[in-house]
């Protein structure tokens, strides 16, 4: 079977608008969508996962993660003199491809993740309705965990990038942590020879 290679910094949380057509087709590794973004990206560690804190919180209580999950609930709450958005994600094993190709989604999710997370994000005036409006949608949370309740691992958003659901499938391969085997779930649409015989992204 196949193995598929696979916010304490700014003031205010960050919404990113992401532009993923009209490329050429190619895969690639994620690397975020802003300087920002891709700054925190390289001082993540990509190998630990909820699992790994809640076996073990006092070991990665200074790691800084990046998580990808699905936005199951958003709150927009006052806060002293600002506002917060505290988010709650079921997370999603994700290889750190994009994938660029006939098909509309460029980024394929496993079905599976380690379960949920929530974080507390700065948000502005006015922000309110955008922020409701990520349910359902992607986010990846850049920051450190802090606590686990009732498996509900917590940590800060240091950064926080959300990408719209249409990019996203999770329907196409199951997979899990790096080096486990890839099962294909689905033919991804008219892409589905440049995605499933591709080469591992440079």
């Amino acid at each position: 079977m196949k193995t598929r290679q696979r916010i304490a910094g700014v003031s205010a949380l960050i919404l990113v608008a992401v532009v993923l057509a009209g490329c050429p087709p190619h895969s690639k590794l994620y690397r975020g969508f802003s300087e920002v973004e891709q700054e925190h990206f390289n001082k993540a560690s990509r190998e630990i996962f909820p699992n790994d804190v809640r076996t073990d919180l006092a070991r990665y209580r200074s790691s800084k993660v990046a998580w990808p999950g699905f936005v199951t609930d958003a709150q927009w709450l006052a806060k002293g003199d600002g506002f917060e958005v505290k988010f709650k994600i079921e997370h999603h094993y994700y290889d750190w491809i994009l994938d660029y190709s006939i098909q509309k989604e460029k980024i394929f999710l496993s079905p599976r993740g380690e379960g949920k997370l929530e974080t507390s994000c700065p948000s502005k005036p006015g922000q309110e309705s955008q922020v409701l409006g990520m349910v359902g949608h992607l986010v990846i949370i850049y920051g450190v965990p802090l606590n686990v309740e009732q498996g509900v691992v917590s940590l800060t958003c240091d950064f926080a990038s959300t990408i719209n659901r249409k990019w996203v499938r999770t329907d196409a391969f199951d997979y899990g942590r790096p080096g486990e085997p890839v099962k294909f779930l689905n033919v991804p649409g008219p892409g589905a020879g440049t995605v499933l015989k591709k080469n591992p992204p440079q």
